[in-house]
C-alpha cells in the first residue's frame, strides 16, 4: 500500500506537468519526457480536423457536391536516443468519420537509426522512402491542404511516403551534400509478387540553410537553396497471375526548393517532375507517364501565406489517370509556426466543365 508521503510526491509531480501543459511555451514544442547521458525521451502529437466539400458523380448522372467534416489525422509520436541509437515512432488513426474511409490504428512510423561515423549512419524499420521532396514533407508542412498528383502517382506504384528496409545515410562535414541509398519492400505489390526489392537512392544538394530542407514556410532570416535528385528501379516482378519475371518498374525525379526574404515576409518556390516507366514482357506496350508540380507562395509578418500551386499528370492513362491540370489556391495563417495553423485551399480540375471542383478548410497543432 502506498504511503502518505509517496502520495504526496505523486500529486505534487502531476500538478508540476498540469501546469506546464498548460504553459504556451510548452504546448507548442513538446514535451522532453526525460534525458540523462545517453538516452532521451520526447513525445509529440498531431491533430488535423478538416471540413471538405468536393464534386462526386451523381446517381442520376453529372455531379454532386460531397461534404465531408472529419479528422484527417490524429497521430502521436516518440522520439529519442538509446546508447547513441537514434528511433522514432509514430501512431495513427487517419480518416475519422470520412465519406468512404474505415478508420483503423496503425503504425506510421517505427524506425532506428545506428551512427557509423559522424557522418555515415544506417536506418532500418519503417519510415519515409527517399523519393520526392513532396512525399518527403510532412504532411503536416505542406503549401496546400494535402499532398497532390507528383506524389500520388508514384505512390500507385510503391514509392509511398512510409516503406520497410533499411538504407546507408550520410553527409558531407558542411551538410552541404545529403545521400541517401537502400533497399525497401514495396508496399502495393503482394509479397509473393517480389523476387527482389525496391532500390531507391537520392542525392540532396542544400546550397544555403542545411537545417529543416523538408517544409513548405519558414521563418526568421535565413535563406534555403534546394535541389533533390533520385531514383528508383525494381524489377523481376511477378504479373497477377504469378507470372515469372513479367514486369519491372522505374522511376526518376528532380526537385527543387527556394525559401528567401523578400520585402517585409518571405518568399518560397517549389517545383517537381517525376517520370515512371513500367517495362512489361510480352507483346504489351511499356508505358510512361510524367507528373510535375510548381507551387509558390509568399509569408508575410510570418503569420500570412497566400500560394498557388499547379499539378500536371500527362502520359499513359494506366499509370496517371486521365490527363489533367490541377490547380490549388489559397493561403495559410500561421499562428505558431507550423505547430498551430489554419489552411484553406480551392481546386480547379480541367476538363471537368465545372468553375470549382473542391475546397477544403483545416486546423493543425502539432508538436
Amino acid at each position: 500500500m502506498c504511503s502518505p508521503r509517496f502520495l504526496t510526491k505523486a500529486l505534487r509531480r502531476l500538478a508540476a506537468v498540469a501546469v506546464l501543459a498548460l504553459t504556451p511555451d510548452a504546448v507548442f514544442a513538446g514535451y522532453d519526457i526525460y534525458e540523462k547521458d545517453d538516452q532521451k525521451l520526447e513525445i509529440g502529437m498531431r491533430l488535423q480536423p478538416r471540413m471538405e466539400y468536393s464534386r462526386t458523380a451523381a446517381s442520376g448522372g453529372g455531379t454532386e457536391w460531397l461534404r465531408d467534416y472529419m479528422i484527417r489525422r490524429a497521430r502521436l509520436k516518440l522520439n529519442g536516443k538509446m546508447q547513441g541509437v537514434s528511433f522514432g515512432f509514430e501512431w495513427k488513426i487517419d480518416g475519422t468519420d470520412q465519406n468512404g474511409v474505415t478508420p483503423t490504428a496503425a503504425v506510421e512510423n517505427a524506425w532506428m537509426e545506428y551512427p557509423l561515423n559522424k557522418s555515415l549512419a544506417v536506418r532500418a524499420g519503417l519510415y519515409d522512402a527517399p523519393f520526392s521532396r513532396d512525399l518527403l514533407t510532412s504532411d503536416s508542412k505542406q503549401l496546400a491542404v494535402d499532398r497532390g498528383a507528383v506524389s500520388a502517382v508514384p505512390s500507385t506504384f510503391g514509392l509511398v511516403d512510409n516503406v520497410v528496409g533499411f538504407d546507408l545515410r550520410g553527409k558531407t562535414k558542411s551538410g552541404r551534400a545529403q545521400y541517401v541509398v537502400g533497399l525497401y519492400d514495396n508496399r502495393t505489390i503482394p509479397a509473393r509478387r517480389q523476387d527482389i526489392p525496391m532500390l531507391i537512392g537520392r542525392v540532396d544538394l542544400n546550397l544555403g540553410s542545411t537545417k529543416d530542407i523538408y517544409q513548405d514556410a519558414h521563418f526568421g532570416t535565413d535563406k534555403w537553396y534546394c535541389l533533390g535528385i533520385n531514383g528508383q528501379v525494381q524489377s523481376s516482378i511477378d504479373g497477377p497471375g504469378f507470372t515469372a519475371d513479367s514486369t519491372s518498374n522505374e522511376a526518376a525525379g528532380v526537385d527543387g526548393m527556394i525559401d528567401v526574404p523578400m520585402g517585409r515576409g518571405r518568399f518560397f518556390a517549389r517545383g517537381e517532375i517525376n517520370a515512371i516507366r513500367q517495362v512489361v514482357m510480352g507483346p504489351a506496350a511499356d508505358r510512361n507517364s510524367t507528373i510535375w508540380m510548381l507551387g509558390g507562395g509568399y509569408l508575410m509578418k510570418e503569420k500570412l501565406q497566400p500560394f498557388v500551386r499547379f499539378d500536371r499528370i500527362q502520359g499513359d492513362t494506366p499509370i496517371g489517370g486521365t490527363p489533367r491540370d490541377i490547380t490549388y489556391a489559397g493561403a495559410n495563417f500561421y499562428q505558431k509556426k507550423h505547430n498551430l495553423k489554419l489552411q484553406g485551399d480551392l481546386q480547379f480540375v480541367s476538363g471537368t466543365g465545372q468553375s470549382l471542383d473542391g475546397g477544403r478548410l483545416q486546423a493543425q497543432i502539432d508538436f
